[in-house]
């Protein structure tokens, strides 16, 4: 209790390390700017709890290492002592709050790095890559009031004992932005990368270890286990990953903690309500900033949380101070929202039209009844904040922030037009764009990174929970959500076509920025056993899936289309199916799905959907060693996709049959057909189509000897696909023009680009199931090996794993000239 009798540990830790220093009370206090008396009054034990800025004065003043400030910092006691039983202290470790951070105006809308460009990593002979991890973004705001949990939590993640933190606290306490500075000030210390990744986007437990892979550059693999490619992929590299909004995945508690197990380096912080519950795990609690013990100027100047209030303030333009005349009132603000970080950034742009008298009158009028009384009182706090916010609205506003909760990952400005509004910027006779734009200014709409000029927003989480249950409150969430999927069922349908042309890349990108909305469109459509439009949004982007890594994800959409749907449906679902397997070489159920294309298309008799399964279906035979079915398969899938006016599925059944030629070794009609199926894919336009042709066209200039051409062709393969992030192709091109290099006398630059290959059949699980590439490659590959000799294959092959993009483009640009000259 304070004013006991006997020092606390605190008193006893600070006057150790005053003493071991020769320091008199006077000396460290005219360091540490402060008082005599109070350096006495902390060591006697009669003040013992001091603030987090205190602690880091004293800290600094003595010039404390990592580990004496760990140990000051954990002698502080909590300020939850005597509390309920169940309370828990903030732990020194605590990091902050994923995506409860509301950020001013002009702060940076996440704060998460986007995806990484394409950089392929994947295990070799010796020791694991390093990850292809994003750029960290820096905080663009002051930490403002966490300096000792900081350090505590600095000094928790290099002990080198404690590799998995859970930092649990309420909503809006600010875990995110602790972390974020962690990631900052700690990204040096870890040579293998240290990364965030959002999981508030995921609804399953399952999806959390292919989401991390993905932040890794790993996209998710049909068959092969996203947990054990992470750990490949990681090896013993220095790594430290923050997983962020966690509270809803708690069952992946035990998947994670064996990502730690297997993984001796790599150090885990997790941000959630709740911890995980798993024995590796060291629980940290972070707890409100601190408000003023008093309401006189220098115990209000000196309270984080008004430190909080008056910078954000400032930041929106209204400079606000602490006054003799103020001091009071702004204490008061600062309780009334019990410290939460999120309610103060909320409230601090009201500052800019209101007196701090007038704020507070505001919050005070604040109806906490909207919120259940079984949440903790910050949280209804924080729901009378959001309150207060949306009162300031004009009702059309109010109308929007509701609908807008309805979107996940964000939102582009024609989305909202058409989910909010009626198609046409209008809403119940309001102007959408204008509704949308005064919802930023007032911060609870933010703008984000978008994949083109078109502008895109998102909501912090927890202000989308807010207006979700003000939404279901309203009685208008199911019809919102149901225009929601309806939308982006349509918007799935449109782009699909897109998928066929020039306009590959820009497309999945855009896909890509909507995944997570994607995702839950087919879950609305699910729930409501719209089967027919459930298979078109799932069918429809099937590329997209397999070419951005989220081929499992996908497979388990399309195996939920159930045998009570029509063939036509069921057609469609298959043909998507089978596109995913391709990407994975699963011949056996490849060929599964091959036998039931060919009963479902003798029944349906709808060409423009059954001349792409049956263009599958064959390369699906043919991987597995049946040419004569191959054959008959993509002559009629070329005839019907002439008659559905399907260019793209043409000129895919036509590579197709070439490479039943390939297998069969008629080499005459190979070349009959190569030159002017590579001729038809430019045309097209579609990268995935042409980098597809160049690669089959090299595999006969090489069966024919012809190097130069076999080397100009994969050598344009390889920048196509690097340039699209396209590991499909890339899969097939790199193992080729490996074995050029070889064939020219240059053994170490094969044992490279077989590295570089291997490193993306690992990441992507590309598994190049053609059986003519498959022989060569594997011919070249053992080789190179005899060629070079054991130990410098592995150096070359360990290189290229690690290589960049821009590196296995020059690469295979230099071996291409070199195989041209």
């Amino acid at each position: 209790m304070e004013g006991a009798s006997t020092p606390g540990e605190f008193a006893v830790v600070l006057r150790r390390l005053r003493e071991s220093r020769s320091l008199t009370q006077e000396d460290l206090a005219e360091r540490a700017r402060l008082t005599a008396k109070a350096i006495g009054a902390l060591e006697r034990g009669e003040r013992r709890r001091p603030y987090p800025h205190t602690v880091r004065s004293l800290a600094d003043a003595l010039a404390l290492d990592d580990t004496e400030r760990a140990q000051l910092v954990a002698a502080v006691p909590s300020r939850y002592a005597g509390s309920s039983p169940g309370a828990q202290p903030p732990s020194p470790s605590s990091p902050e709050p994923v995506g409860s951070l509301a950020q001013p105006r002009g702060a940076a809308s996440t704060p998460y790095a986007g995806r990484p460009a394409y950089a392929p990593r994947s295990p070799g002979p010796a020791g694991p890559a390093g990850p292809a991890a994003p750029p960290l973004t820096r905080p663009t705001t002051r930490l403002i009031g966490r300096e000792a949990e900081l350090d505590g939590l600095r000094a928790l993640v290099r002990s080198g004992t404690t590799r998995l933190v859970t930092v649990t606290g309420p909503g809006g306490v600010g875990k995110t932005r602790l972390v974020m500075e962690l990631l900052d000030r700690e990204a040096p210390g870890f040579p293998g990368g240290a990364l965030a990744v959002d999981l508030s986007q995921l609804r399953e437990p399952a999806l959390v270890v292919p989401r991390v892979a993905a932040a890794f550059g790993l996209p998710e693999a049909a068959h092969a286990d996203p947990l054990d490619a992470l750990v490949l992929h990681l090896g013993g590299l220095r790594v430290l990953m923050v997983l962020d909004n966690l509270e809803h995945l708690t069952g992946s508690g035990p998947t994670i903690a064996d990502l730690v197990a297997r993984c001796p380096d790599l150090v885990v912080v997790a941000t959630s309500r709740a911890p995980l519950r798993v024995r590796a795990e060291h629980e940290v609690v972070l707890a409100p900033l601190s408000t003023p013990a008093g309401d006189d100027v220098e115990a209000v100047a000196a309270s984080p949380a008004v430190a909080l209030l008056l910078d954000r303030a400032a930041a929106a333009g209204a400079p606000v101070g602490v006054t003799e005349s103020d001091a009071p009132t702004l204490a008061a603000i600062c309780r009334r929202l019990d410290g939460l970080p999120l309610a103060l950034e909320l409230a601090a742009p009201g500052l800019r039209l209101l007196s701090p008298s007038t704020l507070l009158a505001r919050l005070a009028q604040a109806d906490l009844g909207t919120s259940p009384r079984d949440l903790p009182a910050r949280h209804r706090t924080m729901a009378a904040v959001l309150e207060w916010s949306m009162d300031l609205l004009e009702p059309e506003e109010v109308d929007l922030f509701m609908r807008l909760a309805v979107f996940s990952g964000g939102f582009s400005l024609d989305a909202v037009e058409a989910v909010a509004g009626g198609g046409d910027g209008d809403a119940d006779g309001y102007d959408v764009l204008r509704a949308l734009g005064s919802l930023v200014e007032q911060s609870l709409v933010l703008r984000m990174p978008s994949p083109d000029d078109q502008p895109r927003f998102r909501m912090l989480e927890p202000v989308r929970q807010f207006a979700m249950q003000r939404l279901h409150a309203e009685g208008r969430a199911t019809a919102t959500a149901d225009r929601h999927a309806e939308h982006f069922r349509a918007r799935s349908a449109a782009y699909a076509a897109l998928l066929e042309g020039p306009e590959l890349v820009p497309t999945l990108d855009r896909l890509e920025a909507d995944h997570a909305n994607l995702r839950s469109a087919y879950l609305r459509l699910l729930e409501l056993d719209r089967v027919v439009e459930v298979t078109e949004l799932a069918a429809g982007i099937w590329l997209f899936l397999a070419l951005r890594g989220h081929a499992r994800e996908g497979l388990g959409w399309l195996e939920r289309v159930g045998a009570e749907a029509s063939d036509v449906a069921r057609c469609r679902a298959l043909t998507a199916h089978l596109g995913l397997l391709l990407l994975t070489g699963d011949v056996a159920r490849m060929s599964e799905d091959a036998r039931a294309a060919m009963a479902l298309t003798a029944r349906v008799a709808y060409p423009a959907v059954t001349c792409e399964t049956l263009t599958l279906a064959g390369q699906a035979v043919l991987f597995a060693g049946d040419l004569d079915t191959a054959k008959a398969l993509l002559a009629r899938a070329l005839d019907e996709a002439h008659q559905a006016a399907r260019p793209w599925v043409a000129v895919h059944a036509r590579l197709g049959q070439a490479q039943v030629a390939l297998a069969a070794g008629d080499l005459a009609t190979a070349g009959a057909l190569l030159p002017e199926v590579v001729a038809s894919a430019r045309e097209l336009g579609s990268e995935f189509t042409l980098a597809t042709a160049l690669n089959v066209h090299a595999t006969l200039t090489e069966l024919l000897g012809d190097e130069p051409a076999t080397a100009a062709l994969l050598g344009e393969a390889v920048a196509v696909s690097l340039r699209a992030r396209m590991s499909w192709t890339l899969g097939y091109a790199l193992p080729a023009l490996a074995s050029v290099a070889l064939r020219v006398g240059d053994p170490a630059s094969a044992a490279w680009l077989f590295g570089a290959s291997a490193s993306i059949s690992a990441a992507d699980a590309v598994d190049p199931a053609f059986p003519v590439s498959r022989a060569l490659s594997d011919r070249g590959l053992d080789a190179t090996r005899a060629a070079l000799g054991e130990a410098a294959f592995a150096r070359s092959w360990d290189e290229g794993r690690r290589a960049s993009a821009a590196e296995i483009e020059a690469r295979a640009a230099t071996v291409s000239s070199a195989a041209g000259a």
